[in-house]
């Protein structure tokens, strides 16, 4: 095989010991391949994917995992939550290697976002950029992974940027940092340093497949309503009146009583999806009300759209993951190294005690023996249908390896 993923994961508290433990794991992983007689498995890695949680100090994990990987190039940030194939920690680290002779691996990082996200997600992009060919090499593949601070920027805003640069004829992935449900600080990892306030772009050339699947599972509740003023990531007006009062009439006529209070508990089923002309619809999480009656989203809206309620249940979250790792899987169209999975914290919060499913569905449709880790992202980034690279909420998105 060209290229190989081999993961390790850690739940140890201590910075130190979490990036030795995951990094060893992942290294045993790689020696068993090794004796197994894989083609290309004793290869140097090529890149080191890093997903940690936001308990540890980031400097201080930045550091160590430096020191646990010498001269190998790697990024990554920290989420809500990570995994290794169906195993959740809400406190650890995950490290997947990518090893492989031929794969080109770039990496960027802007900042600041909360100033000029767009900027930020073209010098980010630039960056990763800088040496591959201005074109995809025939035969080969090129995977742009996208890692805003989702919470200090408009990451709608850095995501346009990069695709600026990336432009659309290639894949596309990612998620927004975050922390535990804080919403405090997040950080970011590049070139064996922490950042905050910034977006990390790894760009990867494969002669070797590599695609996307992108679901979310929701499906439409109202009917579709104007924009008529936003401002962000906040939703003002819709229809020339308050976004909050037309929210609550569509719900009732459907028999539901949403007030203040209750908003948040049903919004987290219910959220807002932004139609799309192939009929997909790009969701936007609506977090709370702010006066006087808006509704503040974990992403941007844009003013003059159409927007409807959507709304969803976990058996419709656990079969949009299987149609997006099938997607991916048979996008691939052949063996898989391995994959990177961005899920939304908030698909975690509605499934609950059942999430494990949704991993377990994720391991199931790539197959028994592909590598699998990811984390629980604060936004996605893919390409939904056949529209443009966007910011997503509420949406797994899953980025499959060819081997």
């Amino acid at each position: 095989m060209a290229t190989q993923v081999f993961v390790g994961a850690s739940s140890a508290a201590d910075p130190k010991k979490a990036a030795s433990e995951a990094v060893a794991a992942a290294l045993r992983e790689s020696a068993r391949s090794d004796q197994a007689g894989y083609a290309g498995s004793a290869a140097r890695p090529a890149f080191a994917l890093v997903l940690s949680t936001d308990q540890y100090d980031a400097d201080a994990l930045a550091a160590a995992t430096t020191s646990e990987l010498p001269g190998v190039p790697w990024a990554g940030c920290c989420t809500a939550g990570v995994f290794a194939g169906s195993r959740l920690l809400r406190q650890g680290l995950v490290v997947g290697l990518v090893v492989s002779e031929t794969v080109r691996v770039g990496i960027g990082v802007a900042q600041p976002v909360s100033q000029d996200g767009r900027r930020a997600g073209v010098l980010a992009a630039s960056r990763a950029l800088e040496g591959f060919p201005p074109s995809v090499p025939s035969g080969w593949s090129r995977a742009l992974i996208v890692l805003p601070d989702a919470l200090t920027g408009n990451a709608a805003d850095v995501v346009r940027g990069a695709v600026e640069v990336g432009g659309t004829g290639v894949v596309w992935a990612g998620g927004g940092a975050g922390d535990n449900l804080r919403f405090v600080r997040t950080a970011q990892f590049a070139g064996g340093r922490a950042y905050s306030d910034s977006v990390v772009v790894v760009a990867i050339d494969s002669p070797a497949r590599m695609a996307t699947g992108i679901r979310h599972g929701f499906r439409p509740y109202g009917p579709p309503t104007m924009v008529t003023r936003a401002e962000g990531t906040v939703l003002a007006e819709l229809e020339y009146e308050g976004a909050f009062s037309v929210y609550q009439r569509t719900a009732r006529a459907r028999g539901h009583q949403v007030n203040l209070d209750g908003f948040a508990t049903f919004a987290m089923t219910h959220p807002l999806g932004i139609p799309q002309a192939d009929g997909e619809h790009v969701i936007r999480d609506p977090l709370r009300v702010i006066s006087p009656g808006g509704l503040y989203c974990v992403g941007e809206v844009p003013d003059g759209c159409l927007i409807r309620v959507m709304e969803g249940d976990p058996i419709g979250l656990v079969g949009a993951a299987r149609e997006a790792a099938i997607t991916a899987r048979d996008a691939v169209s052949g063996p898989i190294a391995g994959a990177f999975v961005f899920d939304c914290i908030s698909r975690c919060m509605m499934l609950g005690d059942t999430v494990r499913d949704e991993l377990t569905t994720f391991e199931s449709e790539l197959g028994q023996s592909v590598p699998v880790m990811g984390c629980l992202t604060f936004g996605e980034v893919g390409t939904l249908g056949r529209g443009v690279p966007q910011f997503h909420n509420k949406t797994a998105v899953v980025l499959a390896l060819g081997a």
